[in-house]
């Protein structure tokens, strides 16, 4: 079971890292148009900023899931130096544990903001999207990171080496 899940997480961590990659390479070919549509024709492309701000956001907001996997977030390193180092494991354990619960809240009040977003109605004005469309990674990337939370209290193993910065 452990192989089975590590596998999956490490599927859908690079799926996250190419919409993360093509986000931002979208970013960069909407605004260097954009610049020399602006340059050559007189007038920029339409839309293109405001493609480029969510474009740039789904990107962002899909490093927090895999910076999760990567085990590259920041924490209080000084901590381990006040407790025994055989607590360290199960001390792990129980910072993934709340970690998840702690991404599972947030990923509720995410799908209520989402829902409130859609009854609104609130379209971007250059855009003409809905907001709510973009705004869906916001549970996405803490319903992937509380899973993976709960991946790592259940299985140690795939935790992977905080790293040091």
């Amino acid at each position: 079971m452990e192989k089975r899940i590590r596998v999956g997480l490490d599927r859908l961590m690079k799926i996250e890292v190419f919409v993360a990659v093509t986000a931002l390479v979208s970013v960069a070919v909407a605004l260097v148009l954009d610049v020399l549509a602006r340059e050559v024709l007189g007038n920029g492309i339409f839309g293109s900023q405001g493609y480029a701000v969510f474009s740039n956001a789904v990107a962002g907001l899909l490093g927090f899931a895999i910076v999760v996997h990567l085990g590259g977030h920041l924490r209080i390193s000084v901590i381990d130096n006040v407790f025994p180092k055989n607590w360290h494991d199960a001390m792990g354990r129980i910072a993934d544990a709340v970690s998840a619960a702690i991404c599972t809240y947030f990923a509720i009040y995410a799908v209520d903001f989402v829902k409130k977003t859609a009854t609104i109605g609130d379209v971007d004005a250059v855009l003409g999207i809905e907001v709510w469309v973009v705004q869906l990674i916001l549970p996405y990337i803490f319903v992937a990171s509380a899973l993976r939370y709960l991946a790592f209290a259940s299985y140690p193993a795939l935790r992977p080496v905080d790293k040091e910065f």
